[in-house]
């Protein structure tokens, strides 16, 4: 956003500002909210804010729009010192850099939860923050050293759907993992198979797939495997081809399935050579669940990070935030320079391709943060 004229506007010759009315500020105050959720970027919002009194009262930080998710700058070693964090908008094309808290931060691989971080500070506090707000949610400490070597991220709503999120920290070494809400002092242990891939909760459950494609459907309160649902169906196009990625998320009450595949069966050369099939849990009580293959998300967004988290936003043109649509990493590694290109790619459920790629900055790319301007109450 441009500085409004009232602010810059032009001095007489005795240097001193004319008596002209600051058209900015005497908008009429129906249009105010209307303006706010046209605002492409969250940065927006907050210069939208600081223009005067009527403006700020016109966007209260409970009611920010939907916005595109920004990227976070991946950690280069296993434990990366850093004292700050590291942004990029793919909405406006910028970085933005926020102090960490404590001195030194460290981002835990794949740690984020729409408006909040999964960090660690020395080594050994591990908490939720919000790098906007500075607020923390503190963790249980990790129940065995081993679990440095796994992948902490969230994997259930957080408050802006009510409730505590659901914090789960998993194993890539052994298969096990274990969740925790905020409050509590441990962790509850899951003793899992070797083979167990993405997971979601949804409904009191966790849902996991495993490497055979079928999904365990394990109790959260017990941790006992309650069943397992068969593969879902493959489309006549899928073929005999190898997934790229399995994912879940829940969204609208649903939980959806999305299974990755390269068009030619066998690699992708570019970010366009993706297609999805896209899933729903059906459990209507009288037969088994089971996945069901469906043409659209309706009015969801669908976000997934190199690591499998996933979550849903609402739709708003404004921020391309495209209703029924998902977006994805693409690495693209050469061996040429060495080098390692992600970009942020949208599938469009409509058409069945990719129709907007973003190149990333070369940093930037293993996961997303909502950003969340209100604190909680």
């Amino acid at each position: 956003m441009g500085e409004p004229p009232g602010k810059t506007g032009r001095r007489d010759a005795g240097g001193t500002a004319p008596a002209v009315e600051d058209r900015w500020t005497q908008l009429p105050p129906e249009l105010l909210p209307l303006i706010c959720k046209k605002l492409p970027d969250s940065a927006d919002f907050v210069r939208f804010r600081t223009v005067c009194s009527a403006w700020r009262d016109a966007a209260p930080l409970s009611d920010v729009p939907p916005q595109l998710p920004w990227v976070v700058e991946r950690r280069g070693s296993a434990f990366q010192a850093r004292a700050h964090f590291r942004f990029y908008s793919p909405s406006s094309g910028r970085t933005y850099g926020v102090r960490g808290y404590g001195g030194r931060s460290w981002l835990v691989m794949g740690g984020a939860c729409q408006e909040h971080l999964v960090t660690t500070v020395d080594l050994s506090t591990t908490a939720l923050y919000n790098p906007l707000t500075g607020e923390r949610l503190a963790l249980p400490p990790a129940p065995y050293p081993q679990w440095r070597h796994g992948v902490v991220h969230v994997v259930a709503a957080g408050r802006r759907r009510g409730g505590a999120p659901l914090v789960v920290n998993a194993s890539t070494r052994t298969g096990h993992f274990g969740y925790c809400r905020q409050g509590d002092t441990k962790w509850t242990l899951v003793d899992g198979r070797q083979d167990m891939g993405h997971r979601a909760y949804h409904g009191g459950r966790f849902y996991v797939n495993t490497n055979a494609q079928e999904t365990l459907v394990i109790d959260a309160s017990t941790g006992a495997v309650e069943s397992v649902l068969p593969p879902p169906p493959r489309s006549a196009d899928a073929g005999a081809g190898v997934s790229c990625g399995d994912y879940l998320v829940e969204s609208r009450g649903k939980l959806i399935r999305a299974v990755l595949f390269p068009r030619d069966g066998v690699v992708t050369t570019s970010a366009e050579d993706y297609y999805l099939n896209v899933y729903q849990l059906q459990e209507d009580g009288k037969a088994a669940a089971a996945w069901a293959k469906v043409e659209s998300v309706g009015d969801s967004v669908l976000f997934f990070d190199k690591h499998g988290h996933g979550f849903s936003l609402e739709p708003n043109g404004a921020a391309e935030l495209k209703r029924d649509c998902v977006y994805f990493m693409h690495e693209k590694r050469t061996w040429l320079d060495a080098g390692e290109y992600r970009f942020l790619c949208r599938y469009n459920m409509e058409t069945g391709e990719v129709d907007r790629v973003v190149s990333l900055p070369d940093t930037f790319g293993d996961t997303w943060v909502v950003p969340g301007l209100c604190p909680s109450e």
